[in-house]
């Protein structure tokens, strides 16, 4: 699991695209009452963005959606936005936390069970306690895994739709093709 960078074209010159980010960006998440309609809060910057769902707070295991504008196609006219979603990061902070807690302990109530119930009756007992503890840890490192690359999909999809955009299917050789014909914001002003 890597962090892709998505490509997502729109309709908006790149100064409708920053406004429109403006529009729906509060910078703290403290003034949601004042504006109601925002739908992400953080920073965006002229060419850049960091941005986070309103529902999702700032402790949160989801991460912000960290974009730039690259600049316009020349071929068709749309403004260029490459968006990440560094979910590589939280599912391995997750998973440590999982399993340097969830493991310990089962291999502590495996050799208790062992020592202890040993010869008896209640040592299966025990055994598949242990055991439970050690898939409960792996299960919750999977299904930590599989609810982040959802959510980055719901988001990343979420946001193209905030910017009247849609998201490009690429490859690696595709990103290096496009990225030589994108006109630079810079070039283009």
């Amino acid at each position: 699991m890597k962090t892709n960078i998505i490509t997502i074209e729109t309709k908006l010159s790149p100064e409708q695209l920053i406004d429109r980010l403006h529009n729906i960006t509060i910078t703290d998440l403290s003034q949601i009452y004042q504006s109601p309609g925002a739908s992400y809060y953080g920073q965006v910057s002229s060419y850049t963005f960091d941005l986070m769902n309103v529902n999702y707070g700032p402790m949160s295991s989801i991460p912000p959606i960290q974009g730039e504008i690259k600049g316009i196609s020349p071929d068709n006219h749309q403004t260029i936005v490459k968006v990440k979603m560094d979910i590589q990061s939280h599912y391995k902070l997750s998973r440590r936390m999982y399993f340097s807690t969830l493991l310990p302990i089962g291999v502590v109530v495996m050799l208790l069970s062992f020592l202890v119930l040993g010869g008896t009756q209640y040592q299966v007992h025990g055994f598949i306690f242990s055991v439970s503890f050690i898939a409960c840890a792996i299960l919750a490192a999977l299904l930590t895994k599989s609810s982040l690359i959802n959510t980055r999909h719901r988001e990343v999809k979420n946001f193209a739709h905030q910017i009247e955009g849609k998201i490009i299917p690429s490859s690696v050789s595709d990103q290096a093709d496009a990225h030589k014909s994108i006109v630079p914001l810079s070039a283009s002003a």
